[in-house]
């Protein structure tokens, strides 16, 4: 699936996106994870952070629409 196939799919259910997901979508627009502290995954693109907390089942819908907006193009 290319980026913006999963980037439609995701910004259409945002309250029900996976961790793998939104991980998977972070790294194709080229953010790279460089360290876990406790449960957040710390992600880095460029001088730009961004922290996304490991939580089951889903994510919570405030860090997907931020992760939208850093993948918009």
């Amino acid at each position: 699936m290319d980026r913006e196939a999963l980037r439609d799919r995701i910004a259409h259910r945002p309250n029900n996106v996976r961790f793998e997901e939104l991980r998977r979508l972070l790294e194709a627009y080229g953010w790279e994870h460089i360290r876990t502290a406790g449960s957040h995954h710390i992600l880095q693109r460029g001088t730009e952070t961004f922290s996304l907390p490991y939580r089951k089942p889903t994510v919570r819908a405030a860090y997907v629409c931020r992760a939208l907006q850093l993948t918009e193009d």
